[in-house]
């Protein structure tokens, strides 16, 4: 894993609100090859992220942790 769980947590509860930031596709990339997220690309550019059913499981686990 070329990241920590501090930052997948914090992409995820970022994507989850619609504030991705793309600059870092790398990154992006590897939480989608652990199916955390579904990259959607529009001619090769990002154009959306979405949370796979393992990365929607996080956040509500995240979201709970954080009341």
């Amino acid at each position: 894993m070329i990241y920590t769980s501090a930052e997948r947590n914090n992409a995820i509860l970022l994507i989850a609100n619609g504030k991705a930031d793309f600059a870092n596709t790398a990154f992006y990339e590897r939480l989608e090859e652990f199916n955390w997220i579904i990259i959607k690309r529009l001619n090769g550019i990002i154009n959306s992220v979405e949370l796979t059913y393992a990365g929607k499981d996080l956040l509500s686990r995240l979201l709970k942790n954080n009341k």
